[in-house]
């Protein structure tokens, strides 16, 4: 007995959520890359960046800023530079998206969060947390990714 074609739970044709995929993954990568070759990663880089810019942050999320990111700044400054590249590759590659896509939002809501809303540059925030979640909830890395491979070889994970 052959297996039917398009098995819901192994592939998705939902090509538009893909291109969606690519693009965020495009976007980390690209972003983390410029990190980690333009000082981010740098002495004080992010301490200063949240100490000047982010003075608007949410009254009950600066404690969390003031009291474990800033005097761990260096350990943050890293861990927001490989988890953005680590996320937007396996975005680009459609490999483990799921977890991608929730590790993107979960950086992306940080962010928000970081700023406090209500300006411009969170409107976009809040953009990439809809499309991020719309691509975990679609399994888009089924759809011209390698996620379609591991769903076929280990049916029933929750994690492609």
């Amino acid at each position: 007995m052959t297996k039917p074609k398009g098995n819901w739970q192994t592939e998705t044709k939902l090509w538009r959520v893909a291109i969606l995929r690519i693009f965020f993954g495009y976007y980390f990568f690209q972003d983390g890359l410029g990190k980690l070759t333009g000082g981010f990663t740098g002495p004080g880089v992010l301490e200063k960046w949240l100490t000047t810019k982010a003075t608007g942050a949410f009254g009950w999320y600066t404690p969390f800023l003031n009291d474990v990111v800033i005097p761990h700044h260096q350990l943050f400054a890293w861990l927001i530079t490989w988890g953005m590249i680590l996320a937007g590759l396996a975005l680009l590659l459609g490999v483990l998206t799921r977890p991608a896509a929730l590790a993107g939002l979960f950086m992306t809501l940080n962010f928000y969060l970081a700023k406090g809303g209500g300006s411009p540059a969170t409107t976009s925030d809040q953009a990439f947390m809809v499309g991020l979640l719309v691509v975990f909830l679609t399994r888009a890395g089924r759809s011209f990714g390698l996620d379609s491979w591991l769903a076929r070889r280990y049916p029933g994970s929750p994690l492609w």
